[in-house]
Protein backbone atom coordinates (compact mmCIF):
# COMPACT_ATOMS: atom_id res chain seq x y z
CA UNK A 1 0.00 0.00 0.00
CA UNK A 2 1.34 3.08 -0.93
CA UNK A 3 2.41 6.09 1.75
CA UNK A 4 -0.38 8.29 -0.50
CA UNK A 5 -3.44 5.89 0.17
CA UNK A 6 -2.20 5.58 3.30
CA UNK A 7 -2.38 8.97 4.65
CA UNK A 8 -5.93 9.40 2.34
CA UNK A 9 -7.51 6.25 4.58
CA UNK A 10 -5.86 7.95 7.81
CA UNK A 11 -7.77 11.27 7.00
CA UNK A 12 -10.71 9.31 5.90
CA UNK A 13 -10.52 7.98 9.50
CA UNK A 14 -10.27 11.48 11.06
CA UNK A 15 -12.89 13.32 9.35
CA UNK A 16 -15.29 10.71 9.37
CA UNK A 17 -18.05 11.32 7.12
CA UNK A 18 -17.31 15.48 6.68
CA UNK A 19 -17.74 14.83 3.34
CA UNK A 20 -20.76 13.57 3.21
CA UNK A 21 -22.38 15.56 6.11
CA UNK A 22 -25.64 17.60 6.28
CA UNK A 23 -23.73 21.04 4.85
CA UNK A 24 -22.38 19.18 2.20
CA UNK A 25 -25.66 17.67 1.26
CA UNK A 26 -27.56 20.75 1.57
CA UNK A 27 -24.76 22.00 -0.76
CA UNK A 28 -25.23 19.93 -3.44
CA UNK A 29 -29.12 19.85 -2.98
CA UNK A 30 -28.20 24.18 -3.56
CA UNK A 31 -26.28 23.02 -6.61
CA UNK A 32 -29.09 20.86 -8.21
CA UNK A 33 -31.54 23.56 -7.50
CA UNK A 34 -33.33 21.90 -4.97
CA UNK A 35 -33.93 24.45 -2.57
CA UNK A 36 -36.62 22.83 -0.51
CA UNK A 37 -33.88 19.93 0.41
CA UNK A 38 -31.46 22.22 0.80
CA UNK A 39 -33.05 24.16 3.43
CA UNK A 40 -34.05 20.76 5.26
CA UNK A 41 -30.32 20.00 5.22
CA UNK A 42 -28.66 23.03 6.07
CA UNK A 43 -31.19 23.51 8.84
CA UNK A 44 -29.71 20.06 10.30
CA UNK A 45 -26.43 21.07 9.96
CA UNK A 46 -27.25 24.39 11.87
CA UNK A 47 -27.87 22.07 14.66
CA UNK A 48 -24.54 20.82 15.10
CA UNK A 49 -22.20 23.85 13.75
CA UNK A 50 -24.60 26.99 15.65
CA UNK A 51 -21.35 29.07 14.91
CA UNK A 52 -20.02 28.31 11.30
CA UNK A 53 -21.69 31.46 9.09
CA UNK A 54 -20.98 29.47 6.31
CA UNK A 55 -23.72 27.44 6.70
CA UNK A 56 -26.30 30.19 7.84
CA UNK A 57 -25.11 31.85 4.70
CA UNK A 58 -25.80 29.14 2.23
CA UNK A 59 -29.09 28.58 4.34
CA UNK A 60 -30.19 32.05 3.44
CA UNK A 61 -28.98 31.80 -0.32
CA UNK A 62 -31.28 28.80 -0.50
CA UNK A 63 -34.33 30.53 1.10
CA UNK A 64 -33.64 33.13 -1.08
CA UNK A 65 -33.84 31.47 -3.87
CA UNK A 66 -36.81 29.70 -2.67
CA UNK A 67 -38.56 33.25 -2.74
CA UNK A 68 -38.36 33.85 1.42
CA UNK A 69 -36.87 37.09 1.63
CA UNK A 70 -37.23 37.24 5.16
CA UNK A 71 -35.37 34.03 6.24
CA UNK A 72 -33.04 34.64 3.84
CA UNK A 73 -31.99 38.19 5.41
CA UNK A 74 -32.44 36.51 9.10
CA UNK A 75 -29.46 34.00 7.88
CA UNK A 76 -27.62 36.30 6.27
CA UNK A 77 -27.96 38.65 9.95
CA UNK A 78 -26.91 35.38 11.61
CA UNK A 79 -24.14 34.34 9.44
CA UNK A 80 -22.87 38.50 10.05
CA UNK A 81 -23.17 37.55 13.92
CA UNK A 82 -21.15 34.74 13.66
CA UNK A 83 -18.29 35.97 12.00
CA UNK A 84 -18.38 39.99 11.37
CA UNK A 85 -15.99 39.51 9.28
CA UNK A 86 -17.47 37.09 6.69
CA UNK A 87 -17.73 39.05 3.21
CA UNK A 88 -20.22 36.77 1.83
CA UNK A 89 -22.75 37.14 3.79
CA UNK A 90 -22.73 40.66 3.89
CA UNK A 91 -22.79 40.71 0.33
CA UNK A 92 -26.12 38.72 -0.04
CA UNK A 93 -27.46 40.55 2.37
CA UNK A 94 -26.95 43.67 -0.20
CA UNK A 95 -28.48 41.93 -2.62
CA UNK A 96 -31.69 40.84 -0.52
CA UNK A 97 -31.85 44.62 0.60
CA UNK A 98 -31.60 45.07 -4.05
CA UNK A 99 -34.50 42.54 -4.33
CA UNK A 100 -36.87 44.61 -1.89
CA UNK A 101 -36.07 47.91 -3.80
CA UNK A 102 -34.40 49.20 -0.61
CA UNK A 103 -31.25 50.86 -1.83
CA UNK A 104 -29.77 52.75 0.83
CA UNK A 105 -29.44 49.63 2.94
CA UNK A 106 -28.23 47.45 -0.15
CA UNK A 107 -25.50 50.24 -0.41
CA UNK A 108 -24.39 50.25 3.47
CA UNK A 109 -24.17 46.52 3.45
CA UNK A 110 -22.13 46.25 -0.24
CA UNK A 111 -20.47 49.18 1.80
CA UNK A 112 -19.26 46.69 4.64
CA UNK A 113 -18.00 44.16 1.92
CA UNK A 114 -15.87 46.75 0.22
CA UNK A 115 -14.61 47.66 3.74
CA UNK A 116 -13.11 44.80 4.93
CA UNK A 117 -12.03 43.36 0.58
CA UNK A 118 -11.03 47.11 -0.90
CA UNK A 119 -8.39 45.53 -3.58
CA UNK A 120 -10.76 42.28 -4.49
CA UNK A 121 -12.49 41.64 -7.23
CA UNK A 122 -15.65 41.56 -5.95
CA UNK A 123 -14.69 44.34 -4.04
CA UNK A 124 -13.83 46.57 -7.01
CA UNK A 125 -16.87 45.70 -8.70
CA UNK A 126 -19.06 46.26 -5.43
CA UNK A 127 -17.81 49.84 -5.65
CA UNK A 128 -18.84 50.65 -9.48
CA UNK A 129 -22.39 48.73 -7.83
CA UNK A 130 -22.80 51.45 -5.33
CA UNK A 131 -22.22 54.45 -7.75
CA UNK A 132 -24.74 53.20 -9.92
CA UNK A 133 -27.05 52.95 -7.03
CA UNK A 134 -26.30 56.34 -5.76
CA UNK A 135 -27.15 57.57 -8.67
CA UNK A 136 -30.91 55.74 -9.02
CA UNK A 137 -31.18 57.03 -5.48
CA UNK A 138 -30.60 60.57 -6.38
CA UNK A 139 -33.13 60.10 -9.29
CA UNK A 140 -35.39 58.95 -6.87
CA UNK A 141 -34.76 61.86 -4.65
CA UNK A 142 -35.38 64.37 -7.50
CA UNK A 143 -38.91 62.73 -8.54
CA UNK A 144 -40.25 62.48 -5.30
CA UNK A 145 -39.53 66.57 -4.49
CA UNK A 146 -40.74 67.31 -8.13
CA UNK A 147 -44.02 65.41 -7.48
CA UNK A 148 -44.26 67.23 -3.96
CA UNK A 149 -42.93 70.41 -5.22
CA UNK A 150 -45.80 72.44 -4.36
CA UNK A 151 -45.48 71.56 -0.61
CA UNK A 152 -41.87 72.16 -0.14
CA UNK A 153 -41.08 75.36 1.56
CA UNK A 154 -37.71 77.35 1.29
CA UNK A 155 -37.47 79.03 4.83
CA UNK A 156 -36.14 75.33 6.22
CA UNK A 157 -33.26 74.71 3.99
CA UNK A 158 -29.94 74.67 5.74
CA UNK A 159 -27.51 77.86 4.78
CA UNK A 160 -25.02 76.55 4.46
CA UNK A 161 -26.12 74.47 1.00
CA UNK A 162 -25.35 75.04 -2.35
CA UNK A 163 -25.28 73.70 -5.33
CA UNK A 164 -23.34 74.15 -8.67
CA UNK A 165 -25.27 74.39 -12.07
CA UNK A 166 -23.67 73.73 -15.40
CA UNK A 167 -22.03 76.65 -16.83
CA UNK A 168 -23.65 78.17 -20.18
CA UNK A 169 -20.95 77.81 -23.44
CA UNK A 170 -21.04 81.03 -25.11
CA UNK A 171 -17.57 80.59 -26.69
CA UNK A 172 -19.50 79.40 -30.11
CA UNK A 173 -17.19 76.54 -30.22
CA UNK A 174 -18.94 73.17 -29.75
CA UNK A 175 -15.69 71.58 -28.88
CA UNK A 176 -15.93 73.58 -25.43
CA UNK A 177 -19.88 72.31 -24.92
CA UNK A 178 -18.00 69.44 -22.46
CA UNK A 179 -16.64 71.93 -20.32
CA UNK A 180 -20.09 72.64 -18.69
CA UNK A 181 -19.87 69.89 -16.76
CA UNK A 182 -16.32 69.79 -16.54
CA UNK A 183 -16.26 73.21 -15.16
CA UNK A 184 -19.31 72.51 -12.90
CA UNK A 185 -17.38 69.56 -11.61
CA UNK A 186 -14.05 71.15 -10.73
CA UNK A 187 -15.75 73.96 -8.91
CA UNK A 188 -18.04 71.36 -6.82
CA UNK A 189 -14.82 69.65 -5.64
CA UNK A 190 -13.25 72.90 -4.63
CA UNK A 191 -15.96 74.22 -2.60
CA UNK A 192 -16.36 70.24 -1.25
CA UNK A 193 -12.95 71.44 0.46
CA UNK A 194 -14.90 74.39 2.52
CA UNK A 195 -16.04 72.25 6.04
CA UNK A 196 -18.91 74.75 6.28
CA UNK A 197 -20.22 74.11 2.90
CA UNK A 198 -22.84 71.58 2.22
CA UNK A 199 -21.87 71.18 -1.58
CA UNK A 200 -24.48 69.26 -3.43
CA UNK A 201 -23.16 66.53 -5.69
CA UNK A 202 -22.95 66.56 -9.94
CA UNK A 203 -25.10 63.78 -10.23
CA UNK A 204 -28.19 65.31 -8.53
CA UNK A 205 -27.70 68.19 -10.57
CA UNK A 206 -27.97 66.08 -14.06
CA UNK A 207 -31.19 63.90 -12.36
CA UNK A 208 -32.91 67.41 -12.11
CA UNK A 209 -32.22 68.34 -15.41
CA UNK A 210 -32.80 64.98 -16.87
CA UNK A 211 -36.46 64.82 -14.58
CA UNK A 212 -37.27 68.38 -16.19
CA UNK A 213 -35.76 67.66 -19.79
CA UNK A 214 -33.60 70.87 -19.52
CA UNK A 215 -31.66 72.21 -22.05
CA UNK A 216 -27.83 74.15 -21.94
CA UNK A 217 -29.53 77.05 -20.55
CA UNK A 218 -32.36 75.92 -18.43
CA UNK A 219 -30.75 76.38 -15.22
CA UNK A 220 -29.11 79.60 -15.72
CA UNK A 221 -32.01 82.56 -15.19
CA UNK A 222 -32.86 83.55 -12.14
CA UNK A 223 -36.45 82.30 -12.00
CA UNK A 224 -35.36 79.01 -12.58
CA UNK A 225 -32.21 78.94 -10.46
CA UNK A 226 -34.91 79.10 -7.93
CA UNK A 227 -36.72 76.37 -8.83
CA UNK A 228 -34.06 74.16 -9.25
CA UNK A 229 -33.02 75.05 -5.39
CA UNK A 230 -35.87 74.47 -3.94
CA UNK A 231 -36.52 70.99 -5.67
CA UNK A 232 -32.55 70.27 -4.64
CA UNK A 233 -32.71 71.83 -0.98
CA UNK A 234 -29.93 74.02 -2.01
CA UNK A 235 -29.79 77.43 -0.22
CA UNK A 236 -28.00 78.99 -2.70
CA UNK A 237 -27.82 78.20 -7.08
CA UNK A 238 -24.32 78.86 -8.84
CA UNK A 239 -24.60 79.68 -12.31
CA UNK A 240 -22.14 80.64 -14.68
CA UNK A 241 -20.98 80.58 -17.90
CA UNK A 242 -17.86 80.40 -20.39
CA UNK A 243 -16.84 82.59 -23.53
CA UNK A 244 -14.36 83.29 -25.30
CA UNK A 245 -13.52 87.23 -26.15
CA UNK A 246 -10.24 86.35 -28.02
CA UNK A 247 -8.54 83.89 -29.52
CA UNK A 248 -6.39 81.38 -26.82
CA UNK A 249 -8.90 83.37 -23.98
CA UNK A 250 -11.19 82.00 -21.70
CA UNK A 251 -13.87 84.53 -19.75
CA UNK A 252 -15.21 82.69 -16.70
CA UNK A 253 -18.11 84.42 -14.85
CA UNK A 254 -20.34 82.99 -11.72
CA UNK A 255 -23.24 84.58 -9.80
CA UNK A 256 -24.70 82.63 -6.65
CA UNK A 257 -28.05 83.20 -5.76
CA UNK A 258 -29.85 83.26 -2.83
CA UNK A 259 -33.10 81.57 -3.80
CA UNK A 260 -35.06 82.68 -0.75
CA UNK A 261 -35.07 86.14 -1.40
CA UNK A 262 -34.22 85.26 -5.06
CA UNK A 263 -31.28 87.75 -5.38
CA UNK A 264 -27.48 87.58 -6.20
CA UNK A 265 -25.14 87.64 -3.19
CA UNK A 266 -21.69 86.63 -5.10
CA UNK A 267 -20.43 87.38 -8.13
CA UNK A 268 -16.62 86.68 -9.59
CA UNK A 269 -15.56 86.85 -13.02
CA UNK A 270 -11.80 86.45 -14.46
CA UNK A 271 -10.36 86.25 -18.06
CA UNK A 272 -7.02 85.08 -19.01
CA UNK A 273 -4.94 82.85 -21.10
CA UNK A 274 -6.22 79.45 -22.22
CA UNK A 275 -2.75 77.55 -20.60
CA UNK A 276 -4.05 78.95 -17.37
CA UNK A 277 -7.49 78.00 -17.37
CA UNK A 278 -7.15 75.63 -14.43
CA UNK A 279 -5.75 79.02 -12.12
CA UNK A 280 -8.36 80.39 -13.30
CA UNK A 281 -10.96 78.44 -12.11
CA UNK A 282 -9.19 78.90 -8.77
CA UNK A 283 -9.61 82.29 -8.62
CA UNK A 284 -13.01 82.14 -9.82
CA UNK A 285 -13.97 79.76 -6.44
CA UNK A 286 -12.00 82.20 -4.38
CA UNK A 287 -13.96 84.66 -5.95
CA UNK A 288 -17.27 83.17 -5.16
CA UNK A 289 -16.19 82.52 -1.39
CA UNK A 290 -15.18 86.00 -0.91
CA UNK A 291 -18.39 87.30 -1.96
CA UNK A 292 -20.40 84.52 0.26
CA UNK A 293 -18.50 86.31 3.28
CA UNK A 294 -16.81 82.61 3.83
CA UNK A 295 -13.52 82.64 6.35
CA UNK A 296 -11.45 79.76 4.77
CA UNK A 297 -8.88 78.04 7.05
CA UNK A 298 -4.94 77.51 5.41
CA UNK A 299 -5.82 74.13 4.95
CA UNK A 300 -8.86 74.47 3.16
CA UNK A 301 -7.01 77.24 1.23
CA UNK A 302 -4.25 74.71 0.11
CA UNK A 303 -7.31 72.02 -0.75
CA UNK A 304 -8.71 74.36 -3.02
CA UNK A 305 -5.66 75.29 -5.19
CA UNK A 306 -4.37 71.81 -5.70
CA UNK A 307 -4.49 70.98 -9.55
CA UNK A 308 -6.50 68.23 -10.67
CA UNK A 309 -4.69 68.20 -14.11
CA UNK A 310 -2.09 70.77 -15.51
CA UNK A 311 -3.27 69.29 -19.08
CA UNK A 312 -5.77 71.47 -20.31
CA UNK A 313 -6.43 67.95 -23.07
CA UNK A 314 -6.52 65.75 -20.62
CA UNK A 315 -9.25 67.82 -19.04
CA UNK A 316 -11.41 67.81 -22.06
CA UNK A 317 -11.18 64.07 -22.41
CA UNK A 318 -12.41 63.59 -18.84
CA UNK A 319 -15.01 66.16 -19.61
CA UNK A 320 -16.26 63.80 -22.55
CA UNK A 321 -16.26 61.02 -19.82
CA UNK A 322 -18.03 62.64 -17.80
CA UNK A 323 -20.91 63.82 -20.47
CA UNK A 324 -20.63 59.84 -21.72
CA UNK A 325 -21.18 58.33 -18.27
CA UNK A 326 -24.31 60.70 -17.20
CA UNK A 327 -25.66 59.22 -20.94
CA UNK A 328 -25.18 55.95 -20.16
CA UNK A 329 -22.45 55.44 -22.18
CA UNK A 330 -20.00 53.87 -20.34
CA UNK A 331 -17.53 51.77 -22.66
CA UNK A 332 -17.22 55.27 -24.34
CA UNK A 333 -16.85 57.03 -20.79
CA UNK A 334 -13.80 54.61 -20.12
CA UNK A 335 -12.67 55.41 -23.15
CA UNK A 336 -12.38 59.11 -22.76
CA UNK A 337 -11.19 58.84 -19.41
CA UNK A 338 -8.63 56.57 -20.42
CA UNK A 339 -7.46 59.11 -22.84
CA UNK A 340 -7.35 61.44 -20.42
CA UNK A 341 -4.97 59.24 -18.32
CA UNK A 342 -2.74 58.88 -20.83
CA UNK A 343 -2.14 62.47 -21.50
CA UNK A 344 -1.71 62.90 -17.96
CA UNK A 345 -0.87 59.63 -16.11
CA UNK A 346 -0.72 61.47 -12.75
CA UNK A 347 -4.47 62.74 -13.68
CA UNK A 348 -5.87 60.28 -10.26
CA UNK A 349 -9.35 61.55 -10.70
CA UNK A 350 -9.56 60.70 -14.38
CA UNK A 351 -7.49 57.31 -13.97
CA UNK A 352 -10.57 56.38 -10.97
CA UNK A 353 -13.45 57.24 -13.17
CA UNK A 354 -11.48 55.01 -16.11
CA UNK A 355 -11.08 51.88 -13.56
CA UNK A 356 -15.30 52.83 -12.29
CA UNK A 357 -16.58 52.96 -15.79
CA UNK A 358 -14.73 49.93 -17.14
CA UNK A 359 -15.90 47.74 -14.94
CA UNK A 360 -19.72 48.83 -15.18
CA UNK A 361 -19.07 48.47 -19.45
CA UNK A 362 -17.67 44.93 -19.04
CA UNK A 363 -20.82 44.24 -16.43
CA UNK A 364 -24.00 46.05 -17.45
CA UNK A 365 -25.53 47.98 -14.55
CA UNK A 366 -28.37 50.21 -15.28
CA UNK A 367 -29.74 50.69 -11.91
CA UNK A 368 -32.53 48.38 -11.49
CA UNK A 369 -33.73 45.74 -9.20
CA UNK A 370 -32.91 43.00 -12.25
CA UNK A 371 -29.06 43.75 -11.79
CA UNK A 372 -28.97 41.73 -8.67
CA UNK A 373 -29.22 38.37 -11.24
CA UNK A 374 -25.53 39.72 -12.47
CA UNK A 375 -24.17 39.99 -8.91
CA UNK A 376 -25.56 36.29 -8.19
CA UNK A 377 -23.50 35.47 -11.92
CA UNK A 378 -20.22 36.95 -10.24
CA UNK A 379 -20.16 34.60 -7.79
CA UNK A 380 -21.15 31.78 -9.56
CA UNK A 381 -19.22 32.07 -12.38
CA UNK A 382 -15.77 32.64 -11.03
CA UNK A 383 -12.93 29.96 -10.85
CA UNK A 384 -12.90 27.90 -7.46
CA UNK A 385 -10.18 27.53 -5.90
CA UNK A 386 -9.57 23.76 -5.55
CA UNK A 387 -10.26 23.56 -9.23
CA UNK A 388 -7.00 24.04 -10.94
CA UNK A 389 -4.84 21.22 -12.78
CA UNK A 390 -0.65 21.16 -12.48
CA UNK A 391 0.65 18.98 -15.68
CA UNK A 392 3.39 16.95 -14.81
CA UNK A 393 2.94 16.86 -11.22
CA UNK A 394 2.16 14.15 -8.65
CA UNK A 395 -0.65 13.89 -6.63
CA UNK A 396 -1.14 15.36 -3.42
CA UNK A 397 -4.29 15.49 -0.44
CA UNK A 398 -5.82 18.56 -0.16
CA UNK A 399 -7.37 19.35 2.93
CA UNK A 400 -9.51 22.54 2.78
CA UNK A 401 -12.49 24.08 3.94
CA UNK A 402 -15.55 23.21 1.36
CA UNK A 403 -16.40 27.04 1.02
CA UNK A 404 -13.49 29.96 1.49
CA UNK A 405 -16.12 32.35 2.40
CA UNK A 406 -15.37 34.84 -0.19
CA UNK A 407 -16.94 34.92 -4.04
CA UNK A 408 -14.99 32.73 -6.68
CA UNK A 409 -13.80 35.11 -8.36
CA UNK A 410 -11.86 36.84 -5.96
CA UNK A 411 -9.47 33.16 -5.78
CA UNK A 412 -5.87 33.57 -6.82
CA UNK A 413 -5.42 34.02 -10.59
CA UNK A 414 -2.85 31.58 -10.52
CA UNK A 415 -1.80 29.11 -8.72
CA UNK A 416 -0.25 29.07 -5.11
CA UNK A 417 3.02 26.75 -4.51
CA UNK A 418 1.58 26.77 -1.31
CA UNK A 419 -2.50 26.58 -0.55
CA UNK A 420 -3.01 28.36 2.37
CA UNK A 421 -5.33 27.03 5.27
CA UNK A 422 -8.78 28.66 5.49
CA UNK A 423 -10.48 29.88 8.62
CA UNK A 424 -11.81 26.16 9.85
CA UNK A 425 -15.62 26.24 10.54
CA UNK A 426 -15.46 22.17 11.27
CA UNK A 427 -16.46 20.95 7.73
CA UNK A 428 -13.86 19.84 5.11
CA UNK A 429 -13.34 18.82 1.87
CA UNK A 430 -11.34 15.87 0.73
CA UNK A 431 -9.83 16.83 -2.87
CA UNK A 432 -6.57 14.97 -4.77
CA UNK A 433 -4.61 17.54 -7.18
CA UNK A 434 -2.85 15.86 -9.94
Amino acid sequence: MSKWFSALLIVLLITGCAVFSDHHKGRRALDRQNYNEAIIYLNKAVMTSALNPRIFTDLGIAHFRNGDLGKASENFARAKSADPLYGKAYLWQGIVYEERDDIPKAISEYGEYCRQSPLSLMGFKLKARIGVLMREQIRREVRAAIQQEESLTIDKIPENTIAVSYFANVTGSEEFDVLRKGLADMIITDLSQVNDLKVLERTRIQALMDELKLGESGLIDKSTASRAGRLLGARRMVNGALATPQPDTFSMEALATDIVINQTDAKANVTDARNRFFFMEKELVFGILDGLNVTLTQKERDAIQKLPTESFLAFLAYCRGLDYEDRGMYREAAEAYQEAVKIDPNFSKAKKKSEETEVIAETPMIGNIQDTFWLEQAIIDGPTVDGYTRPGTRPRLIIMDTDPGIPPEEAPPSIPDVIPQEREYGTMQITVEW
